[in-house]
């Protein structure tokens, strides 16, 4: 996604989250939550590996979201069924071969799975200040003082908060610890690793996910 609890209800991701403020040649400026680069719509090409220094932060693993764990994006495939306790990546992958993607249609359809998860577990109510608090938990803010939207946009939106979307997905879905990271360079490499990419144009629908959004500085 690109191509960024433990704030939970009982939520990662994605986030005991990171307070701190390359691979193919690609003409990008931001790098999305999702753990990768915003790439123009027209970058369709995998993202070259990249070994992750990050670390999981600790916590207990408990579903920061109630949704079920087997809805989303994965239902609407025929005979293909979704695996309640999987990891996206994981998930997707398999997905992938199922459908005999090519490499092109599984980078454009990855990008789809991601919002569509993200969405599915984190949900879309943009005019709920009490679902932005959530979400400044979630990647380890905290809520005081975060009265309004404009207030948690703000918060959100600092260099220092860095979260993948993916791993977020997973932290909302399975209770996967957050990543946390030392150091921008360290989640930039996270970020570079293959599937945790999304196009910019798609990630900037969802308001939660572009306010995520970072610069490649």
């Amino acid at each position: 996604m690109t191509k960024a609890k433990p704030h939970s209800r009982s939520g990662s991701a994605i986030v005991p989250v990171v307070k701190e403020e390359p691979t193919v040649e690609i003409k990008t400026e931001e790098i999305l939550p999702s753990g990768g680069l915003a790439l123009p719509q027209h970058v369709t090409q995998e993202i070259g590996t990249s070994s992750a220094v990050s670390t999981p932060a600790t916590g207990a693993a408990t579903p920061a979201s109630e949704a079920s764990t087997t809805g989303g994006y994965f239902v609407q495939f025929k005979d293909f069924t979704p695996q309640a306790d999987a990891g996206f990546l994981n998930q997707f992958n398999k997905l992938a071969i199922h459908e005999n993607w090519s490499k092109r249609e599984k980078t454009r359809r990855r990008d789809d799975a991601i919002e569509a998860e993200f969405t599915h577990y984190f949900g879309t109510e943009y005019h709920d200040v009490a679902k932005w608090q959530e979400l400044c938990g979630l990647v380890g803010l905290q809520a005081e003082g975060l009265s309004s939207i404009t207030k948690c946009k703000k918060a959100l939106a600092s260099r220092k908060v860095m979260v993948n979307l993916v791993n977020l997905i997973d932290h909302l879905k399975n209770g996967t610890p957050l990543r946390k990271f030392k150091s921008f360079w360290e989640f930039q490499r996270y970020t570079l690793k293959p599937g945790r990419c999304m196009n910019r144009a798609l990630a900037k629908k969802n308001a939660f996910v572009n306010v995520l959004l970072r610069q490649v500085a």
